[in-house]
C-alpha cells in the first residue's frame, strides 16, 4: 500500500524531529544531521520508506528553490568591509580550502576521480555545496558519488569538531591574555569601547535602516524571489559561464553591501532560513535511496580515505609551513 501525501509528510518530518531531539539530548555530541541522514539511509535500505518519499510528500517540487534562497541569504551575510579588515582570516580560510582540495586530489588513485571531485566541495562547504554536488552527480548518473557526498556531509562534523574546537580555544585563550595585559596596563581599558571605536568612522545609515519597518516577512520573501528571477535571467544571459547559483550569491552580496537589504534578510527578517535549509536537505536525501548494501563498504572506504587525506594535508600545511602564521595580526 502506497503512502498518502500526509503520511509521507509526517514520515519525513518525523526523522528530522528525531535528529534534532537526539542533538538536543546529547548537547550536539551526536550531530542531528548524522542521525537524520543515517535514519533515512537505514529506512531506505530496509524498504520501510519508499525511494520516492519526497515526491509523494510534495517536498521534491519545492526542494530546488531552497538552494537558491539560501545562496541569496548567504550573500547578504557577507560584509565586504569586514572581509577587508580580516583579510588574514580570509587568507587562512583559502589556504585551508586549498589543503582540502589537495588532499582530495591525492586520494584519486585510491578512490577514483568521481569520488574525489564529489567530495572536495562538500568537505570545504555545507548544505549548499552538498546540494550542488549531489545534483551534478545525479545528472551524470553517478549515484554512488552522490551518496558519498551526502554521507560526507552527514559525518564531517564528527571529524572536524575536535580540531576546530581546539584551534578556536587556542585563539580565544590568546585573545583573553592580550585583553588582560591591556587591562593591567590601563585599568580603564575596555575591549568593547575599542571595538566600537574602530568601526565608528565607518558607521552610516543604510537604506534598509531608514525603512526597517517595511522589511516584513512577505516583503523580504518577495525581494528574495525578485533576486532569484534576476539571477535566472543573468544565468541564461551568460549561457552557463556564470550560472544562477553564482548570481544569487553575488546579487546578495551587492544588495547587502549597498544597504538595499539587511544582513541575513531571510534568517533574521523573513524568519524563513530554517525552512529553506530543510528544502535543500530534501534534495540530497533521495540520493541515499539509490544506495544498496553492496555499495556501503565502497562509500565507507572512500569517506575514510578522504578525511584522512584532507586532515593530513591540512596539518602539514598549517604546522610545517608559514601558513600557520597567516591569521596573526
Amino acid at each position: 500500500m502506497e503512502m498518502t501525501t500526509y503520511q509521507a509528510v509526517f514520515a519525513v518530518l518525523l526523522i528530522f524531529f528525531v535528529g534534532d531531539l537526539v542533538g538536543a539530548l546529547t548537547k550536539a555530541k551526536i550531530s542531528s544531521m548524522f542521525v537524520i541522514m543515517m535514519g533515512f539511509l537505514v529506512l531506505f535500505l530496509s524498504g520501510i520508506y519508499p525511494a520516492n518519499i519526497m515526491e509523494i510528500s510534495g517536498f521534491a517540487g519545492l526542494a530546488k528553490l531552497g538552494q537558491y534562497f539560501l545562496l541569496f541569504n548567504m550573500g547578504t551575510s557577507v560584509d565586504v568591509n569586514a572581509l577587508k579588515r580580516e583579510w588574514r582570516t580570509v587568507l587562512c580560510a583559502v589556504i585551508g580550502m586549498a589543503a582540502a582540495i589537495l588532499g582530495c586530489a591525492v586520494a584519486i588513485p585510491l578512490i577514483g576521480k568521481e569520488f574525489a571531485l564529489a567530495a572536495a566541495p562538500v568537505v570545504n562547504g555545507g548544505i549548499v555545496a552538498t546540494t550542488t554536488m549531489v545534483e551534478a552527480c545525479d545528472n551524470l548518473g553517478l549515484d554512488t558519488a552522490a551518496a558519498l557526498a551526502t554521507f560526507i556531509y552527514a559525518v564531517q562534523k564528527f571529524i572536524g569538531t575536535l580540531p576546530a574546537s581546539n584551534c578556536g580555544l587556542s585563539v580565544a585563550n590568546k585573545l583573553v591574555e592580550e585583553i588582560r595585559s591591556k587591562h593591567a596596563a590601563d585599568p580603564n581599558y575596555s575591549w568593547y569601547n575599542e571595538l566600537a571605536g574602530s568601526s565608528a568612522a565607518e558607521k552610516k545609515t543604510y537604506f534598509w535602516e531608514k525603512f526597517r519597518k517595511y522589511y516584513t516577512t512577505f516583503i523580504c520573501l518577495a525581494v528574495a524571489a525578485a533576486i532569484l528571477l534576476l539571477s535566472e535571467f543573468l544565468g541564461k544571459l551568460c549561457q552557463g559561464w556564470v550560472n544562477m547559483s553564482i548570481w544569487c550569491m553575488v546579487l546578495g552580496i551587492i544588495c547587502r553591501n549597498t544597504g538595499l537589504v539587511p544582513p541575513n534578510i531571510l534568517r533574521d527578517f523573513a524568519k524563513a532560513n530554517g525552512f529553506f535549509s530543510f528544502l535543500s536537505l530534501c534534495t540530497i536525501i533521495p540520493s541515499l535511496a539509490k544506495v544498496d548494501l553492496s555499495q556501503l563498504p565502497t562509500i565507507g572506504f572512500a569517506a575514510v580515505v578522504i578525511f584522512v587525506a584532507v586532515i593530513a594535508f591540512t596539518v602539514i600545511i598549517f604546522c610545517f609551513t608559514p601558513a600557520w602564521n597567516a591569521h596573526v595580526r
